[in-house]
């Protein structure tokens, strides 16, 4: 009964069969007839044709509020679909930070781009609630965050491990006075290498800073705070900024003292200009989460959970 259904509601919003006819490109006979076939199989009239204009009867006013709800929920269907042909054509998204979306992910997965050329690979970055909401929306496949998503729709695991360390301008004296913990940014790319193993510093010898910060609401500003507090001291801060590559350049150029993801030194370009330390403090370590929603993974998503759980991104 609902075969013409688009036809139907735009008669009713037409009002009139003649400029209904016209702006569907049918002929005006045509179109009576369909209205016919669909009264007698309903067998009730839809229209009431002694008005001028033309108004809907008590069950054409029910018809065309089912027959839109039907219209709206097929559209929706066209459009899920839509998108799930295009998510297919396109490959897989990810969500991630800045810093991952730029300096991480496009490099470590050129393994798997070219063991799978049909795949093409997006990187999304943003905010946590905002990758979680596009995660829900289907617009994501997967999340890398360095916070596990709280909602009982979504799965987060923790795929790998990374520290926090401190980085400070290497013109700074006190790195003189505490040269047994301090090491040069060569030095610190190769540490795992290298037989050379310093200690972690005494962070209460920073107290009087100055500090440069992520802005609230990043879990390294908050990681950052129980690090100063746990050492016995509030930060003296003298910037927040949004992105932690910022801050990095800022710390070469002296600006200040910071705690930045022991990753940056390997992705960002070598300078002398910045030395670190690691820390002793359960806060310096954090654990990279890789969150998807609660469903079984298709066949593509699959091949890259495959990968990544097989190799640690944090690594080049």
């Amino acid at each position: 009964m609902l075969d013409y259904k688009e036809y139907i509601c735009a008669i009713s919003e037409e009002r009139s069969f003649s400029r209904a006819a016209q702006k569907l490109y049918v002929s005006q006979p045509w179109l009576s007839s369909v209205v016919k076939k669909t009264e007698q199989e309903i067998n009730t009239p839809i229209f009431d044709r002694s008005t001028t204009p033309i108004s809907l009867t008590e069950a054409g006013t029910y018809y065309i509020e089912q027959a839109r709800r039907v219209m709206a929920i097929e559209e929706e269907m066209r459009q899920h679909f839509k998108e799930l042909s295009l998510k297919a054509e396109k490959g897989i998204n990810i969500g991630s930070s800045m810093f991952f979306c730029t300096y991480v992910l496009p490099g470590l997965l050129q393994e798997f781009r070219a063991a799978n050329p049909g795949f093409t690979l997006t990187f999304t970055e943003g905010g946590s609630q905002a990758l979680l909401e596009k995660l829900l929306e289907q617009k994501l496949d997967f999340i890398l965050e360095a916070e596990p998503l709280n909602d009982p729709r979504i799965q987060s695991t923790a795929w790998a491990v990374e520290e926090i360390v401190l980085a400070v301008p290497s013109r700074f004296p006190i790195n003189r006075e505490l040269k047994e913990y301090c090491y040069t940014s060569e030095e610190f790319q190769n540490r795992k290498k290298s037989a050379c193993k310093k200690p972690p510093v005494p962070l209460s010898a920073f107290r009087d800073g100055p500090f440069l910060m992520l802005q609230q609401g990043n879990d390294i500003y908050n990681r950052s705070m129980d690090l100063c507090r746990h050492a016995g001291f509030e930060p003296k801060v003298s910037m927040y900024l949004t992105q932690m590559m910022t801050v990095y350049f800022l710390v070469c150029e002296g600006q200040g003292v910071s705690f930045l993801r022991s990753t940056i030194s390997e992705y960002a370009p070598h300078t002398e200009e910045i030395v670190f330390y690691l820390l002793d403090n359960p806060a310096a370590v954090r654990n990279i989460y890789l969150s998807q929603r609660r469903q079984e993974p298709d066949e593509r998503q699959q091949k890259l959970l495959n990968y990544l759980w097989g190799h640690n991104l944090l690594q080049k």
